[in-house]
């Protein structure tokens, strides 16, 4: 993958692996085992090109109600215009999915989930 990433422009890797674009990610695991995941930098080369986006994950398949999913399904997709729009979003999903550290931080603003 990484042989063929370095043969590749942007345009090109993006069409034939990620048709929404490039940008690095923040990941955040919620109690509930779903991700949260939002772009750092403003996606490159795709549909998306030059916005930020959040992304929510749900566990499917064998394991998944065990808290040891085998995968997880993508199941929505928000654009944003600013990153600060993006980790809000991204940060009111995991709210929705995590009650244990909500409960603990309640109504915090700018909260400071790390990197991972």
């Amino acid at each position: 993958m990484e042989r063929m990433a370095a043969t590749l422009d942007d345009e090109a890797f993006a069409a034939a692996f990620s048709p929404e674009g490039l940008a690095p990610t923040q990941e955040w695991m919620t109690e509930d085992k779903w991700i949260v995941s939002y772009t750092t930098k403003r996606i490159r080369a795709g549909t998306m090109s030059g916005l930020f986006a959040v992304f929510l994950y749900q566990p499917r398949g064998k394991g998944s109600r065990s808290g040891n999913p085998a995968r997880w399904e993508r199941v929505k997709v928000e654009r944003c215009d600013t990153r600060r729009e993006a980790r809000a979003r991204a940060l009111a999903f995991y709210r929705e999915h995590s009650p244990k550290w909500s409960a603990k931080h309640p109504g915090e603003e700018g909260d400071d989930l790390g990197d991972g």
